[in-house]
């Protein structure tokens, strides 16, 4: 037995769940950029802070977009030793106290539950103000 079933409101049901995924993309990354810009502040001003020993590391910190949300960068404008510093575990002296390796990596994983728990709370106020 073959039977269809449809509806005449199937067109404005899809382009409504469309608006929803476009906007749950657009509240995520909003989530994603505020907690980026925590992480880069962190990185600059929480042990282990970026090292300094010129200042121009320090200075190509920023938070950039990227298709999954956004994402702390240091790195480029001539500087392309970012990576090389930020996983060098050599025991070393630093120039600044409280300086040193993994120095965005470390407050990623700090504020790990906090992501969770904020992007969880924004997607729930979202679904709150939306249904």
């Amino acid at each position: 037995m073959l039977f269809r079933i449809s509806s005449h409101d199937l067109p404005r049901i899809q382009m409504k769940l469309q608006t929803v995924v476009a906007k749950i993309n657009i509240r995520t990354k909003t989530s994603t950029k505020r907690i980026a810009e925590l992480i880069l502040k962190d990185s600059q001003t929480v042990p282990p802070t970026v090292p300094i020993k010129t200042g121009k590391l320090k200075s190509t910190g920023r938070v950039e977009g990227t298709p999954q949300g956004h994402a702390v960068v240091y790195g480029g404008g001539g500087v392309d030793y970012a990576e090389f510093v930020h996983d060098d575990l050599r025991p070393r002296k630093y120039t600044v106290a409280g300086s040193g390796p993994k120095f965005v990596e470390t407050h990623v994983l700090r504020r790990f539950d906090e992501m969770k728990t904020v992007m969880s709370a924004d997607l729930q106020q979202f679904l709150n103000e939306e249904f």
